[in-house]
């Protein structure tokens, strides 16, 4: 650019004026050596717009740049195995819970088998011995009725045992049928209106009619009526093996069905007390359990008490021993009170 400057002026010193040359500005831009401002202590900050500063010192991550590119890289990858080493560990502690959970299902599952076979056991060993005794007697007597060597009184009294010992094995094969379809859910409860006191009273009446005991049978009542909604027929059948229950272990004294009405739980109570030999306190909560017997030798299979649970709380109540009477056993089961 100087050069030009210097031809046009000597060619116009010259006369030479025909081929003019002007003057051309040229963009450009300042340029400065950082060096040379720092030896004459210039600062950055008063240079002129858009400036280019050469011989600058470099950043740290111009420096750096590939060192800082391979750390944070490095990073990343052990931030990732870190995770992935975090997504294991719960893996495998989610694994070991779920090990641990189902080796307690498999050991509840093992103790339910092995119940449900020791329960095997003792319904085949029950059901082998209540079977075979009313059985025994029906084909005994049945056999002794052909003959022509018993008198007409001692058929009669044959006739009367057969009679009884079929009542019995159909009691027995009715309570097995009964506590099996309720357990499995296939038997339905029908409800309907029925008077609790007649209900009572009659249930009453066939426990008298069946009578094993010289024990007097007591009906105690609040009111000369009530009706309510429920199964008439289950709610009769639970009075009953209430009342024959108390029969088995009360050869005198009395057995007494009352009612209550509980206004404050808006239940109505029925007990069934006897003066009999009462129960055990260690056995108090376990007769309600299938098989379980007072008395090995009694006659029974051990489900009467169990249906009676099963019924009563499937009505809405609760059965269970009263452990303050002391004069024998008194059993209370409560029914959601719907009179009208």
């Amino acid at each position: 650019m100087g050069k030009e400057i210097a031809d046009a002026t000597y060619n116009f010193l010259d006369g030479e004026t025909g081929n003019e040359t002007g003057v051309v500005p040229v963009p450009g831009n300042y340029v400065f050596d950082v060096k040379r401002m720092h030896q004459f202590g210039l600062d950055s900050i008063n240079l002129p717009k858009g400036a280019e500063l050469v011989n600058k010192t470099p950043g740290f991550y111009e420096q750096y740049k590939y060192w800082v590119i391979g750390v944070v890289a490095a990073f990343m990858f052990l931030i990732a195995c870190f995770l992935i080493a975090v997504y294991y560990i719960v893996r495998i502690n989610h694994l070991k819970d779920n090990l641990e959970k189902s080796g307690e299902e498999l050991l509840v599952a093992k103790e339910k088998a092995e119940e449900a076979n020791r329960l095997k056991t003792a319904f085949l060993a029950n059901m082998s011995h209540e079977i075979r005794t009313p059985l025994n007697a029906i084909v005994g007597f049945s056999s002794v009725l052909v003959g022509d060597d018993a008198t007409s009184e001692e058929k009669a009294q044959y006739c009367d045992i057969i009679q009884k010992n079929s009542d019995l094995l159909l009691h027995l094969i009715n309570d097995i049928l009964d506590i099996s379809r309720m357990e499995s859910g296939r038997i339905k409860f029908v409800e309907e209106e029925c008077d609790v006191v007649e209900l009572c009273q009659t249930a009453l009446s066939t426990a008298e009619y069946a009578r094993r005991t010289q024990a007097i049978y007591q009906f105690q009542t609040p009111v000369s009526s009530l009706i309510l909604k429920t199964d008439a027929q289950r709610l009769k059948q639970v009075l009953i093996n209430l009342l024959s229950n108390a029969g088995k272990f009360t050869p005198s004294g009395f057995i007494r069905l009352a009612i209550k009405v509980n206004k404050e739980d808006n239940c109505l109570e029925f007990s069934v007390t006897d003066t009999g030999c009462g129960i055990p306190a260690g056995k108090s909560e376990r007769v309600f359990e299938r098989f379980e017997k007072l008395n090995e030798y009694s006659q029974g299979t051990g489900l009467g008490l169990s249906i009676c649970k099963l019924i009563v709380e499937n009505l809405g109540g609760k059965i269970w021993v009263d452990k303050n009477y002391k004069e024998g056993a008194r059993f209370v089961f409560t029914h959601p009170l719907n009179e009208k």
